[in-house]
């Protein structure tokens, strides 16, 4: 404190005016991408404005607006896809409006509840779906509300409102893909490359961290946790990569299964992991296969690394698959030291506990052959692959009927204002309600994007005045006009391609057309100005109002929430009647929600408290992998009858299982005990492997709702005891 005090007040001056201009690089010196991306853009966006100008559109400013809403600095493969989808959702709205139109010529309060109900059920919905198609869903939802709101004088011009609306859509849309043609230089080879070093990246990454794992270090898991969220993030934009890419080869779908590998990769290594800690005694001949493992996969990651060919090492690692089952047929014809009771006892735990590890380790082995090969089939596209790979993402209807709910009453909401005030500009206002609303849904977390996206629309009414009213009345002709629109929508594009001004910029750049009156014959007064902006402004407030009342956004709220889901689905899974599913749909779905969940940590500084919600996360991804293995038993006729109660025991108990207490625990062990017991007795070898198979998965069962059941008692939310003021 002392040194700070002596500080020359100079300093301090110069050191804070260094932050505010660090702050503001992204405007005076911006990456070389980044001034690429807005200025792509902003050709495309004055592009579209002289084509629909020329045309003479009513409404030109639409046109310039779609190229900024599809603007997307991450790829090119996702602004295709957004104006695809922009597009498609856009057509379906129009012709709902029309429709809706027709229905209600005379009944404006069923016409207002209809159209609210119909944006309402299409943010449902797009709440339930993925990527684009969601921005599609929820598209077409408000361009029905604009359409139709905007033809209430004039019922008989719908129908060409509406196909004007279609126009100007997919005029912006051909302006950005014309324009983007220009700037995409080697998009094909690009996309490629970057797809190849992503899944190179990931495979990598997880090799290394079986090879650490096999070595008993704890904090690998972790990391594999850490792992399994980048690996999720990277399969989501498989999709866009695959649009960048010319052809019609299935490297894509090549990639997403190898990413599907990975992940049962991780997690059959952190379940081969927690058997290792569990097992205590165990001969010399795990011990001695693990070096071997651990080298073979050091080569296979040296190879990758290098872009050499692994198949020999690949031979290699096959071999050591088989050298496990072997080392399992010979353990049981291996003689048992009889000497004394507890000396035999404790010699045939210690090989059966060893059938259980060279198992789960022929397992893992066969799953990272499987991920090499696909690897292998993405990195070197085959001619004539009909392969295809699809995986559906799970559903949070809860999240969908709130995101309906908050929809549909901030809509009848800004209706009533509109009959109570009988303002000219109320059908514009409540369509943007509804267009708001519709933004709002696709985030994880709308609460934080409201505030952002209410700033953007500031900034886009203060530049919108200053250019409306000063700057674009003396302005004669369409080029100067574009020197005008210059600067502002630039500075948009380089907000959008810098992460923090994201969310402001974003709504900056939306709508700063819209404040606009761009058209051949019409001059924009002072009064039109304002009528516009506070329709816009009020249309914002509304749907703003509708997400921060209804249902407010609470961080252990939605934390609860997704455990429930995990708690539920995993119930699901143990019953009877739910049991058919691939373990790789379980570990996609479960995986999407650690994700998700790691997202709602995003803003905790306590990593003791993240790596708790992974670890729980993950450890019911591995439950539920154990859970399909004793229903494929129970399924299958190996296993006699006895065996098969005492697994629909275990289910049973699991079914119902709340983290409360310890009773489902018990009941695995118990049946881990007599299990072992019937193992020594059998005769049948095929049955013995089985049993062994059992014994395995109960183990990792019991251990980790053991370790767990704070994590799974979804009756309160889940706090550290050093983090209960959260």
């Amino acid at each position: 404190m002392i040194g700070s005090a002596n500080v020359p007040w100079y300093k301090k001056y110069s050191w804070s005016r260094k932050n505010f201009l660090e702050n503001y690089r992204w405007i005076y010196a911006p990456g070389w991408s980044a001034f690429i991306f807005a200025l792509r853009t902003t050709i495309a966006s004055f592009l579209a404005l002289a084509i629909a100008l020329w045309l003479e559109l009513d409404s030109p400013k639409w046109a310039p607006m779609t190229v900024w809403v599809c603007a997307r600095n991450t790829s090119r493969g996702e602004t295709i896809s957004k104006a695809y989808w922009r597009g498609v959702g856009t057509v379906f709205g129009a012709i709902a409006a029309v429709v809706f139109v027709a229905v209600f010529p005379q009944q404006p309060w069923l016409f207002n509840i209809t159209v609210a109900s119909f944006v309402a059920l299409c943010v449902w919905c797009g709440t339930c779906m993925q990527s684009f198609k969601a921005y599609a869903m929820v598209l077409s939802g408000y361009t029905c509300a604009i359409i139709a709101f905007s033809s209430i004088n004039d019922p008989h011009g719908t129908f060409m409102m509406a196909m004007a609306r279609t126009t100007y859509i997919l005029l912006g849309v051909w302006c950005d893909s014309f324009v983007g043609r220009f700037f995409d230089v080697n998009i094909d080879k690009n996309a490629r490359t970057q797809l190849n070093n992503n899944l190179k990246f990931a495979i990598c990454e997880t090799i290394q961290s079986v090879v650490n794992m096999l070595s008993k270090d704890e904090k690998m898991v972790l990391h594999s946790q850490e792992l399994l969220t980048s690996v999720i993030s990277f399969d989501n934009s498989i999709e866009f990569r695959q649009i960048e890419m010319n052809g019609n080869d299935h490297t894509g779908d090549h990639a997403h299964a190898a990413l599907f590998s990975v992940t049962a990769v991780l997690a059959r290594s952190m379940g081969l992991s927690i058997r290792m800690q569990h097992f205590k005694n165990v001969t010399a001949d795990f011990a001695s296969i693990i070096p071997n493992v651990q080298e073979c996969l050091k080569r296979i990651l040296d190879s990758i690394e290098n872009d050499h060919d692994f198949n020999l090492d690949q031979s290699y690692l096959n071999k050591l698959r088989w050298e496990c089952r072997q080392h399992i047929t010979d353990s049981f014809y291996k003689k048992i030291d009889t000497e004394t009771p507890d000396k035999g006892a404790k010699q045939r735990e210690i090989v059966f506990n060893d059938r259980i590890l060279f198992r789960k380790l022929s397992e893992l082995l066969g799953e990272i052959e499987v991920t090499l090969e696909e690897y292998h089939k993405s990195s070197h596209p085959i001619k004539n692959d009909h392969f295809k790979f699809h995986v559906s993402a799970p559903l949070n209807f809860d999240l969908a009927w709130k995101n309906g709910l908050r929809t549909f009453v901030a809509m009848i909401s800004a209706s009533l204002m509109w009959y109570m005030t009988g303002w000219n500009m109320g059908g514009t206002m409540v369509s943007l309600t509804g267009m708001g609303c519709a933004r709002f849904c696709l985030f994880e977390n709308p609460a934080q994007v409201t505030f952002g996206w209410f700033k953007g629309t500031f900034w886009a009414l203060l530049a919108g005045s200053i250019l409306t009213l000063y700057l674009i009345p003396p302005l004669g002709n369409f080029e100067s006009l574009c020197m005008a629109l210059f600067i502002p929508t630039m500075l948009g594009g380089l907000g959008i391609a810098n992460l923090k001004t994201l969310p402001v910029s974003a709504s900056y750049a939306a709508y700063l057309p819209y404040m606009l009156q761009l058209d051949n014959q019409v001059r924009l007064n002072e009064s039109t100005f304002f009528n516009n902006s506070l329709a816009l402004l009020m249309g914002i407030f509304f749907a703003i109002a509708s997400f921060r009342i209804i249902y407010p956004y609470s961080p252990l709220k939605t934390r609860l929430h997704l455990r429930q889901m995990l708690l539920k689905k995993m119930h699901a899974l143990a019953s009877v009647s739910f049991y058919k599913r691939s373990p790789r749909i379980w570990l996609f779905q479960t995986a999407a929600l650690l994700v998700n969940m790691v997202r709602q940590l995003s803003g905790e500084s306590n990593t003791k408290l993240i790596h708790a919600y992974s670890q729980g996360t993950v450890a019911v991804m591995m439950i539920g992998l154990n859970i399909l293995r004793l229903h494929s038993m129970i399924d299958h006729d190996v296993v006699t009858e006895d065996i098969k109660i005492l697994l629909r025991i275990v289910l049973r108990r699991i079914s119902k299982y709340s983290g409360k207490y310890g009773r489902t625990v018990a009941v695995c062990h118990v049946v881990v005990k007599r299990l072992r017991e019937r193992e020594k007795s059998e005769k049948n070898l095929a049955l013995r492997m089985e049993i062994i198979a059992a014994v395995s998965c109960l183990t990792v069962i019991a251990d980790s709702l053991d370790k767990n059941k704070a994590f799974l008692d979804v009756t309160h939310p889940f706090l550290l005891k050093e983090d209960s003021d959260i």
